[in-house]
């Protein structure tokens, strides 16, 4: 089943060059797309029009009727000074489908209370999200995400400022609910996507998408985006290199260590 096609996308930030351009992708029923590129490569610009928050400054989205988006933005573009609580933060997963003063009922509350227990927060259902740790929030935010029953799930660096287990935990989770949604996610961490995503999307001003999480230099020489792999001990380090022939990308690199 088919859930958004994108057509021709550019995207960016109205008045000024498209940040990223040439974007053309289908996102079916239980995809897992690991976006990968470097800072400042358009990744969460991408990610942003995707979920509606910028329009497109050219070409088109197309959503599948009725389709639910659960959306897990960077948590730097979150207001911990704001006075809400956990449990609000949750319920206000729910806006698109309520409306942004919908009154949220006792089933609502319910499914909220049983999020933050399934992520193993269920005790900071009462505090204000500025007294959080960085890995508390993107928790609390990952429920937020879940409470609509999305049919896709987007999250953008969703690893940031989380402790090894709960990264480890999130892996895991994101497993699961794979069986039931497609996943889009950004990160960094290069070497432990490819252990579960399904393919590849390469963002660096222009778009590059890859339909295997296994990479090779020689497969991706095709699209003009050659990957060197760099394994030390049991955990692959990627190192990206320029889009040869892509001139907006030429000159940049992506290293992890």
């Amino acid at each position: 089943m088919e859930l958004v096609r994108i057509e021709h996308l550019a995207v960016g930030y109205p008045g000024e060059q498209p940040v990223v351009s040439g974007i053309d992708l289908t996102i079916g029923d239980r995809d897992y797309i690991g976006v990968i590129g470097p800072n400042g490569g358009g990744k969460t610009t991408f990610i942003r029009t995707l979920v509606g928050a910028l329009a497109p400054l050219s070409g088109r989205i197309e959503y599948a009727e009725g389709v639910q988006v659960g959306y897990l933005p960077q948590i730097k573009r979150i207001d911990r000074n704001f006075p809400i609580s956990v449990t609000d933060v949750v319920l206000s997963g729910l806006a698109a489908r309520k409306g942004l003063f919908g009154r949220y009922g006792r089933e609502d509350r319910a499914r909220a209370r049983e999020l933050l227990r399934e992520i193993g927060v269920e005790s900071l259902a009462g505090r204000v999200i500025g007294e959080l740790s960085g890995g508390e929030l993107q928790r609390v935010l990952l429920c937020r995400a879940l409470i609509s029953d999305p049919q896709l799930l987007i999250l953008d660096e969703p690893t940031t400022f989380v402790d090894n287990r709960f990264e480890k935990e999130l892996y895991e989770l994101l497993a699961e609910l794979n069986e039931r949604m497609a996943i889009v996610m950004v990160s960094h961490d290069l070497g432990t996507v490819s252990r579960y995503v399904k393919s590849m999307a390469c963002i660096n001003r222009c778009f590059h998408y890859h339909p295997s999480n296994t990479i090779t230099a020689e497969q991706l020489q095709e699209y003009d985006c050659p990957i060197q792999l760099i394994s030390h001990g049991p955990i692959p380090h990627t190192v990206l290199s320029s889009h040869a022939g892509c001139a907006c990308c030429e000159g940049k690199r992506l290293n992890t260590k």
